[in-house]
């Protein structure tokens, strides 16, 4: 850099900090004591400044410090400067202690403030407790799992239970599901749900301040993977096709076509790219389609992950080849 350009950057930044003019740059973040903890509620709270660019933040927060469940993102504008922010959020199991941090982000970089934590308190004796439970807690694409709890305290019995979702990537608010349950005459419930992708889910019943919420459970959700093979009885060194479906679709992604060694493990022996293939209904599909030169007998499968966050990987089913 020559004498003249490095004079005149020095002096333009000069010019800019007379004038007060502010220069962009990332975003800092200050996470800040949680107030308005209830047993099953608390708002969140922390200090952002944009730096002169406009900046988005959200509050992580969970059991654990991988958090495991984020607020839906709100601006501050690029002006602001150092900007007290908060969020409530609800459905927070009772005597139970959170992590939580606040995160902002701007086009010149994403700052992560202090995880910080709060213990929300026992319930009070008079209060309603709700609880939540799955049966499977990872389901193929299509298939169902039943959402269970006991509402316990005054009036459990005949109560209707609301099963709520947020799903993947877990950043909106929960949202009712619009399917309904009611209790027993020792407060159990019971909801069968199918989820389209990994989804967390809670449950509550009430109205208005009378509202009473349960804590959350995650269900994740596998892609359906198919395979057909076109001669399971091949020749030695005969071609054959692998072909199959993913569900719901995933374009652009790898199926990898495995065998079981001898010790149990899958050995990927080649790879293939999904591509579109015609929708089930309104769901969308893929499909993938790859030859291959068997020698020797074995079993096999195709394995798909996506790692997106909206799905887990899934495996087809197994099928055997024998050569003669």
């Amino acid at each position: 850099m020559s004498r003249l350009t490095r004079f005149t950057l020095a002096t333009c930044a000069m010019i800019g900090v007379t004038a007060g003019i502010a220069l962009a740059a990332a975003p800092t973040a200050t996470t800040t004591a949680a107030t308005a903890v209830t047993a099953t509620t608390a708002t969140l709270n922390g200090t952002v400044s944009p730096n002169g660019e406009t900046t988005m933040y959200f509050f992580e927060y969970g059991t654990t410090t991988d958090y495991g469940t984020k607020t839906a993102p709100t601006e501050v504008k690029g002006n602001a400067n150092d900007k007290a922010v908060s969020t409530d959020v609800t459905g927070l199991a009772p005597s139970t202690t959170y992590n939580y941090r606040i995160v902002a982000t701007n086009a010149s970089g994403t700052v992560n403030g202090a995880n910080m934590t709060f213990t929300t308190p026992a319930p009070g004796p008079n209060a309603n407790v709700i609880s939540i439970a799955t049966s499977n807690r990872v389901v193929r694409f299509g298939r169902p799992t039943t959402i269970t709890g006991t509402l316990t305290g005054p009036n459990s019995a005949g109560a209707v239970v609301t099963l709520e979702e947020n799903p993947a990537p877990y950043t909106g608010v929960f949202k009712s599901t619009g399917l309904t349950a009611t209790t027993d005459a020792t407060g159990k419930y019971s909801i069968v749900v199918s989820p389209p992708r990994n989804t967390k889910y809670r449950v509550s019943t009430g109205n208005g301040k009378d509202t009473t919420t349960s804590g959350e459970v995650t269900v994740r959700v596998r892609v359906k993977v198919t395979l057909g093979i076109s001669d399971r009885t091949p020749s030695i060194g005969q071609r054959v096709r692998f072909a199959g479906h993913v569900t719901p679709g995933h374009d652009g992604k790898i199926a990898r076509i495995q065998r079981r060694t001898a010790a149990g493990r899958w050995r990927t022996i080649a790879t293939t790219t999904l591509v579109a293939a015609s929708p089930v209904g309104s769901t969308p599909r893929s499909k993938y389609s790859k030859r291959i030169r068997i020698n020797k007998n074995g079993t096999y499968r195709v394995r798909v992950a996506p790692a997106d966050g909206d799905h887990i990987a899934g495996n087809s089913g197994r099928k055997s080849v024998v050569v003669h």
